[in-house]
């Protein structure tokens, strides 16, 4: 993780305004002094709801959709773009640097997890540092096969910012060859729009997921 990137060199843009950045997320309870705040539109709840509370918990500066009213808060704290999900992923990204040399991710239905695990063991067997992400948390192995629960299961495809700090861990830790699990929520909601992958492999479509997608057509898309 790089410590005090200007807002600037995280977007990749000019700014009016261009304050030190401390962390990224889309959560407002994680929002401390110096945060980039990401206003996300969501399902159940509208990360723009959330702005004058991310801005009076010291955020530095706040990344939301285009046409975001500023009620009740300083606009100028504002950075509005066409896709806050693509942008948040991206200076996620920025922000956290450093991923493993190779990165490939599994998507489908079914067998995710498992596929995900044989690429792991297979980048060991080839003497690599290897990791596994996905459902059953963050798991790393050795050349000679010591595997190691680096953390707990969660969701299958983190959030973006929490994705891009893992990454960023394991190559800070050694970890070069990394298979993670790609859901179709993930895909669609673009949290692995900042991972540099070095290929992507489908298992199957069933099914599934359809109170999410709608329909199967919307789930093959995503």
């Amino acid at each position: 993780m790089k410590q005090g990137l200007r807002l600037s060199d995280i977007l990749r843009r000019d700014l009016d305004s261009d304050p030190i950045i401390s962390g990224v997320t889309a959560d407002s309870r994680k929002v401390d002094a110096g945060t980039l705040f990401c206003a996300l539109p969501g399902n159940l709840s509208d990360g723009r709801d959330f702005i004058p509370q991310a801005l009076a918990k010291g955020a530095a500066a706040v990344l939301a959709p285009e046409n975001t009213m500023a009620d009740g808060f300083d606009a100028s704290k504002l950075v509005m773009v066409g896709d806050v999900r693509r942008a948040y992923a991206l200076a996620a990204k920025a922000f956290y640097g450093k991923q493993p040399k190779v990165c490939v991710a599994v998507t489908g239905t079914n067998g995710k997890t498992s596929v995900a695990t044989f690429c792991r063991q297979i980048f060991g067997s080839l003497g690599h540092t290897s990791a596994s992400m996905g459902t059953l948390g963050v798991v790393t192995q050795t050349p000679d096969g010591v595997e190691t629960a680096v953390t707990g299961p969660g969701l299958t495809t983190p959030d973006a910012a929490d994705l891009a700090r893992h990454l960023a861990d394991m190559a800070q830790n050694g970890v070069t060859h990394l298979a993670l699990e790609a859901s179709s929520h993930g895909i669609d909601q673009r949290r692995l729009d900042g991972v540099s992958l070095a290929a992507a492999g489908f298992t199957n479509l069933t099914q599934d997921h359809l109170d999410y997608h709608a329909t199967m057509d919307a789930y093959k898309t995503a």
